[in-house]
């Protein structure tokens, strides 16, 4: 359901898909689990990152991302945060791929990105793009740049904090 058109209420663009951004996520990380992401991320960073180290950090991001959600849905939160989840799943989604093709091997979280991530997040930039106001939209897409940049910061406090 769109905002525009008669008796369409405020965040109405929201709609059906906001809450499979948590979904999707448990997917993802599922499978960079079982992929062995962790493993592969102490090759290409030189950190050690254990599973459990892994596993709480994606915890407390699934608690966080499942927050911005109810938040939005249930209390009227900013919009915005719609796009900023899609602009962090679509630079995840970039990422894998990247990743993949700089060390010609697969990057664990690569199929769930490709299949969900990516057509979830543009699916939701393409929403709101026609929905937000600029500065709104504008403001999503930076949140969600850094808050992307963020987290493999938090994570790796949780790999040493849990070293």
């Amino acid at each position: 359901m769109r905002a525009s058109g008669a008796g369409a209420r405020e965040g109405e663009w929201i709609g059906w898909w906001l809450p499979l951004f948590p979904l999707t996520y448990s997917i993802h990380i599922l499978e960079e689990y079982v992929a062995g992401f962790p493993a592969r991320m102490s090759e290409l960073t030189g950190f050690s990152v254990s599973q459990r180290a892994f596993l709480v950090a994606n915890a407390v991001f699934f608690g966080l991302m499942v927050g911005a959600v109810s938040w939005v849905r249930l209390r009227g939160g900013p919009r915005a945060l719609g796009v900023a989840l899609a602009t962090i799943v679509l630079i995840n989604a970039a990422l894998h791929v990247l990743a993949t093709i700089v060390s010609a091997a697969y990057s664990p979280g690569l199929v769930s990105a490709l299949l969900l991530w990516a057509p979830l997040g543009g699916f939701a930039i393409a929403q709101a793009r026609g929905e937000l106001p600029g500065t709104a939209f504008l403001a999503g897409v930076l949140a969600g740049i850094i808050i992307h940049a963020i987290v493999p910061l938090v994570g790796l406090t949780f790999a040493f904090a849990l070293a």
